[in-house]
């Protein structure tokens, strides 16, 4: 990302959204017309270090561009302890699923240190996303590209304890 465009305070907001849009795989495939409006539609926010974005069994409802800061995704171990599972920095998006339906999470998302995000949220994606009937075709693409993407980095970084799971795309 070009921090000269995100510092440069001209820019209209909806603008620099764009531009960090652009720049996500998730959104590679997706018409200028319909990046405009998710730019449009886009929220920025901060979080302080410590604050929550969402629990195990919450339906995280929006994704999240990591503009500065980290994020970190946990679990709680046998002894009731959180362990961290990922850490997301800056350019990081994350969720990107939640954008398309409703599931509960497995995890917690807790902000690491002070955070600032772009917030894409589902039912504005959705309203989107229903407007322009091509957009069904490409978004089914980039769930299927998130996928890919996870399972190769997540077989690619498997542990012994993991080796007898199968990947997501056995389902």
């Amino acid at each position: 990302m070009s921090s000269s465009t995100e510092n440069n305070d001209h820019i209209p907001e909806m603008q620099r959204n764009l531009e960090l849009l652009k720049e996500i795989p998730f959104f590679s495939a997706f018409p200028v017309k319909v990046l405009k409006l998710i730019a449009f539609v886009s929220t920025r926010g901060s979080f302080s270090a410590g604050d929550l974005l969402y629990e195990e069994g919450d339906n995280p409802d929006r994704a999240y561009l990591v503009l500065s800061g980290s994020l970190i995704l946990t679990t709680r171990n046998e002894d009731g302890e959180n362990t961290v599972v990922k850490r997301f920095t800056a350019n990081d998006f994350v969720s990107s699923l939640s954008l398309f339906g409703s599931m509960p999470a497995l995890f917690n998302l807790r902000a690491e240190t002070k955070t600032t995000v772009l917030t894409i949220d589902r039912k504005q994606f959705s309203k989107i996303i229903t407007q322009f009937p091509e957009i069904q075709a490409l978004s089914l693409r980039v769930i299927l590209k998130e996928i890919h993407r996870w399972e190769k980095t997540n077989i690619s970084e498997q542990t012994p304890c993991c080796s007898t799971r199968m990947g997501v795309t056995a389902l």
